[in-house]
């Protein structure tokens, strides 16, 4: 297994594991508050990733970023949709979660997989998207 064989196995990994941390996060330590904020957290967070599916559908009917010369990142918009919602619910993750996302695109970009431009527009309509959806409460329990 050369470098490239196990970038690519990390790459594939991360969605797979931001899923598995977007379900498990309402369990994480410290209690995060009561089931109605929890439901709120997982409708926003499934809306998030409905959406960006369909801008890659409506992509693939219309062509739209390959109008501009590029290629939509549906990757790249699922590991922001989730990274958005675990940040709305847990602020202090900011540096840890961002840090994740610059390797992600790192990867995405070295692997050629896309191009910068092709990662940075999916970030940026996933994460347009997806903040809204959360609102300016998340289910952190009230300060």
């Amino acid at each position: 297994m050369d470098l490239h064989d196990l970038l690519h196995g990390l790459a594939d990994a991360v969605a797979p594991l931001l899923a598995l941390l977007a379900l498990l996060n309402p369990l994480i330590r410290p209690p995060l508050g009561d089931r109605r904020a929890v439901v709120r957290y997982f409708i926003a967070a499934a809306l998030g990733v409905a959406f960006i599916y369909l801008v890659a559908g409506i992509d693939s009917a219309f062509g739209l970023w390959p109008r501009a010369g590029l290629d939509y990142s549906t990757h790249t918009a699922f590991t922001t949709t989730l990274l958005v919602s675990l940040w709305a619910s847990r602020p202090g993750w900011v540096w840890g979660l961002g840090t994740v996302l610059v390797g992600y695109g790192a990867l995405m970009v070295g692997l050629g997989f896309h191009s910068v431009a092709d990662v940075c527009t999916a970030a940026i309509v996933a994460a347009a998207v997806t903040l809204p959806l959360h609102g300016a409460r998340s289910f952190r329990s009230p300060q």
